[in-house]
């Protein structure tokens, strides 16, 4: 994180342990005896900086045997360990073919290693993690994503949260390549290699390496890719993700998003549309940022194509659901504060009475308005609660097996990006030799 904030050579004194977990008497100790001399001997020792030699991206680097490269890309961090297809020469340039953007043309600058991310060395990881080369503009565009401002943040190896990053294909070419939107969805074969691909991407380009630069205290697992099931959603009235976002339905865009978790599974049991509402908000208000104390997060619901039919057949829209759940998703407030402070930023914040006080007025703490789900015994008009969802930051994504009652609830994401996939002016042509049918016949009103 310092190298991408253009400090060429970080100086650094850690701290011997979580001090979190430490008492006032133990940090000034550890503060005293380890921290500072580190500190001084970090500010008096020369500055060494190294200037790694990078190979040409088209020359040769290895020959060898199938295990024998796979060894060599494992021992140099740019293989995740699982066995990978040697990204030849050969393989690239039939990547290549299916797109208009120039090899090296700059697709983004990916953090923290501010590598240029190009369709050549973006081919490489496709072709290693197993990708077809029909999938190259689907990982274009979601490298696209990932360089968005709006979602640089979230490209944070340096956090300790262990975020996941998936990313969101909608319009025809998902259900041209099959991206899978149903039962197995990112367990689906051609969801995982992409999703494999696009981790490989941030290991090779943005620098994730793990114990270096991708510091989740659990690691991170590996990035995952679905779709929306649009039809479904056209049976029901609602708009897909990229719809809602200003794109034409028949556009083919991949949305790049994150979360801290893979998430919390609710099961609705009743066919109340009211119930299923209130059953989510429950989740929503059990999905917190960091999972204790930061409830001001982005959150993406899950919701199977079956829920999705009972609340549209009670006369919800997205808009309208989303607006439900933001009035009934609602915390206690002395708990979200008690979470706050002794689960995440609690030394930062100061004694537990002081936030409590800063939060009891804060704008949305009201009493009378408790959630459902908590009984109504003598007082309760008197107890405060905050809102859980910020207007904004909630996303209905219907998806998933459409025989089963389930709602998925992502908590914790950050920044969100999206972009439409740009494919080359011969891919009809293309997509015919390799068997598939047009596209045309994949559009929304076919």
């Amino acid at each position: 994180m310092g190298v991408d904030e253009g400090v060429p050579s970080v100086q650094v004194a850690v701290y011997p342990g979580p001090f979190d977990l430490h008492s006032d008497a133990e940090l000034r100790q550890n503060s005293k005896s380890v921290v500072v001399p580190r500190i001084i001997q970090a500010l008096t020792r020369p500055i060494h900086t190294t200037d790694a030699a990078v190979a040409r991206t088209r020359d040769a680097i290895f020959t060898g045997t199938i295990d024998e490269v796979n060894r060599y890309y494992t021992d140099l961090k740019w293989s995740d360990g699982l066995a990978i297809v040697p990204p030849t020469v050969e393989r690239i340039q039939k990547f290549l073919k299916y797109t208009d953007y120039a090899p090296d043309e700059e697709i983004a600058v990916l953090p923290s290693a501010n590598l240029r991310a190009t369709p050549w060395n973006i081919a490489a990881n496709g072709v290693m993690a197993g990708c077809r080369p029909e999938h190259l503009p689907i990982l274009i565009a979601s490298v696209k994503a990932m360089g968005d401002p709006a979602f640089r943040l979230s490209m944070s190896g340096g956090s300790t949260h262990s975020f996941v990053h998936f990313y969101l294909v909608n319009g025809p070419l998902a259900r041209q390549l099959q991206i899978d939107h149903g039962q197995g969805l990112i367990a689906h074969p051609t969801n995982q290699v992409i999703g494999r691909a696009l981790s490989l991407v941030e290991r090779n380009i943005a620098g994730f390496r793990i114990k270096e630069t991708q510091m989740g205290t659990f690691g991170k697992p590996q990035s995952w890719v679905l779709a929306e099931d649009e039809p479904a959603l056209v049976g029901i009235g609602w708009d897909p993700y990229h719809v809602e976002k200003g794109f034409s339905r028949d556009a083919s865009t991949v949305a790049a998003a994150n979360s801290t978790i893979w998430g919390q599974n609710l099961i609705p049991a009743t066919s109340d549309p009211e119930k299923i509402m209130q059953l989510m908000a429950y989740g929503a208000t059990r999905g917190e940022m960091f999972a204790s104390g930061m409830i001001d997060s982005r959150k993406y619901l899950l919701v199977t194509p079956g829920v999705a039919e009972v609340l549209a057949a009670g006369g919800y829209t997205k808009t309208g659901l989303i607006e439900d759940l933001r009035r009934n998703s609602r915390r206690i407030t002395h708990e979200w504060v008690f979470s706050k402070v002794f689960g995440s930023f609690g030394r930062v914040l100061g004694s537990f009475e002081d936030e409590f006080a800063r939060s009891m007025r804060a704008p949305g703490a009201e009493k009378g308005k408790l959630p459902l789900w908590y009984p109504r015994f003598p007082g309760w008009e008197d107890i405060v609660t905050t809102p859980a969802v910020t207007r904004g930051r909630l996303q209905i994504i219907v998806c998933g097996d459409p025989n089963r009652n389930k709602v998925q609830t992502l908590a914790g994401g950050m920044g969100a990006a999206i972009e439409e996939i740009r494919l080359p002016a011969t891919w009809d042509e293309l997509m015919e030799e390799l068997g598939y049918r047009p596209l045309r016949e994949f559009l929304i009103s076919n």
